[in-house]
């Protein structure tokens, strides 16, 4: 049996998140959560630069492109289905670590315009997460933002500082010509199953190492040197996610016999 499994960022699974006012959510709370499965569709997780030194142990890292455009956003692989996040789809998250991206839920946060560093807070009205019933409150009761609000911004203020580093560095790897794209091949035993993997880019390790004084020097001062080699790292844990993949394909494979026999 054979996969092909061709990868690339699209637009999100989850719902479009709405800005943030006092007038229409002052009655909302927020619950945390370790539940995740809010995310069992999103096969590929956008990561920003923090994130590749907490997830290479734990995820392959990898480079894509950003629908027909040429600009790339990194990822963390969770899946070679699209559509599904094996680490995600039940409750017990399978994994040690999370992306900095899960830990924003249910906001999120953007530029008011590109012109602009103006940035504006945004909710998931449809997450699981909020209700009027328990948790945090959003406002308190002269309609003021919350000690709990106020801290959430904060740390959504650091996402986009971080949201901005990454795409400096998908733009600095791009002009040094350092991404190229890759072609992977994947068997197991004893079937030969084999999933062949499409779309994705990585760091080209002889560009890297054909790199000018200059060029080289110039990674290390943006200190993008512990970045790269995170990433390369990272490919190590291709073959778990294949061989969870192949797990899963097997088990869905076996509860569709009955009903084909």
């Amino acid at each position: 049996m054979q996969g092909i499994v061709k990868l690339q960022q699209g637009q999100s699974r989850m719902s479009s998140p709405q800005p943030l006012r006092k007038d229409k959510h002052a009655k909302l709370k927020v619950t945390e959560s370790g539940d995740y499965t809010r995310y069992k569709e999103n096969h590929l997780v956008p990561i920003v630069i923090q994130d590749f030194f907490t997830l290479a142990a734990e995820f392959p890292l990898v480079f894509v492109k950003i629908g027909k455009t040429d600009e790339f956003v990194p990822v963390a692989l969770m899946g070679l289905r699209e559509g599904k996040n094996l680490y995600c789809q039940t409750e017990e998250y399978k994994a040690g670590v999370i992306p900095v991206s899960f830990g924003n839920a249910p906001f999120s946060i953007a530029r008011v315009d590109e012109a602009t560093d103006q940035l504006i807070v945004l909710l998931n009205e449809e997450s699981p997460l909020l209700s009027e019933e328990k948790g945090e409150p959003l406002f308190d009761e002269k309609g003021e933002r919350s000690a709990y609000l106020e801290k959430r911004i904060e740390s959504l203020i650091k996402v986009a500082e971080q949201t901005r580093n990454t795409q400096e560095m998908c733009k600095r790897l791009t002009e040094k010509k350092l991404l190229a794209t890759q072609k992977l091949e994947l068997q197991h035993r004893p079937d030969a199953t084999r999933y062949n993997i499409e779309g994705i880019y990585v760091i080209n390790e002889t560009a890297l190492n054909e790199l000018s004084d200059e060029a080289y020097l110039d990674l290390r001062k943006m200190g993008l040197l512990p970045i790269i080699y995170a990433h390369l790292t990272s490919l190590q844990q291709l073959r778990r996610v294949s061989e969870m993949q192949y797990q899963a394909d097997k088990v869905a494979k076996a509860a569709e016999a009955p009903a084909a026999s």
